[in-house]
């Protein structure tokens, strides 16, 4: 079995992909960690490891653009793909629990629990988004408070396994096959939504799996939160997103949504 792995970066010191790029290369399952940089980092062409291939793209055209960088050029070669953010970090034994339910499975895309590094979980098993979940969370913390219980699951009782059809973007663990099929992400999302698009098509043609046995660390900034370039890059790829499945009008997102619901058992009945 071959797992490979691919992480973009943009202007990241070595420092803030340290712990991520050791859990990869710790985990004896994965054979490759591709790390593309879509900048001229002053390290990364230097750095030597005989697991990590080193991949200059042609430029900063987004965080999905970089991936299928790595999809592309490598994902034939493997067995599972895995696409992680540069702030995670695992263990080994996390990693494993994951994998060895993905191979009791025929869906192509799994997802483990996603904690801060206090624990905290992030909610990375979501519904899919309407537009009104989507900019309440920036313009209106109370709407979104109230919108957030269904949209981020948290009635349900995701201590086993369930069909989810929006799976975070920062630790998605694919059967290469299967992100082959689907051609990767779309590019026309430069940053942000990317995931989204991406787990909806795989939940829609091969199924994708919420996994809460295993568990990692997303060091997660909420960067489009604190800094307004960020947050109008998040807006106009949430339009993009939009413009492309429907504003109002969402038939595929209504049955996905309504397949992980029929299966919930909600917390106050257990």
């Amino acid at each position: 079995m071959k797992i490979f792995a691919s992480i973009v970066i943009y202007k990241h010191s070595y420092n803030d992909l340290k712990e991520t790029l050791d859990s990869l290369c710790a985990c004896e399952v994965i054979e490759k960690v591709i790390l593309v940089d879509n900048d001229e980092s002053d390290w990364a062409s230097k750095f030597h490891h005989p697991k990590v291939i080193y991949e200059k793209s042609a430029g900063n055209f987004g965080f999905g653009y970089g991936h299928n960088l790595a999809i592309q050029k490598y994902a034939r070669e493997s067995d599972y793909f895995l696409i992680c953010n540069p702030d995670i970090q695992f263990t080994q034994s996390e990693f494993q629990k994951i994998l060895d339910f993905a191979e009791t499975r025929t869906e192509g895309l799994f997802l483990p629990k996603i904690v801060y590094p206090s624990g905290e979980n992030q909610f990375g098993a979501r519904l899919l988004p309407s537009a009104l979940n989507l900019f309440a969370r920036r313009f209106s913390s109370k709407l979104a408070e109230k919108l957030d219980q269904n949209y981020l699951l948290k009635d349900l009782d995701l201590s086993k396994p369930y069909f989810v059809p929006y799976l975070s973007g920062c630790f998605m663990l694919f059967k290469s096959n299967c992100l082959l099929e689907l051609d990767g992400f779309d590019e026309r999302f430069f940053m942000y939504m990317e995931d989204v698009d991406l787990s909806r098509r795989c939940a829609e043609k091969f199924g994708t799996i919420y996994y809460p046995l295993a568990t990692v660390i997303h060091h997660h900034e909420q960067a489009s939160y604190k800094n307004a370039k960020l947050l109008k890059a998040h807006l106009e790829s949430a339009i993009k997103y939009f413009h492309k499945w429907g504003w109002f009008f969402d038939l595929n997102k209504t049955k996905l949504n309504e397949k992980c619901l029929d299966q919930a058992i909600f917390k106050q009945n257990t």
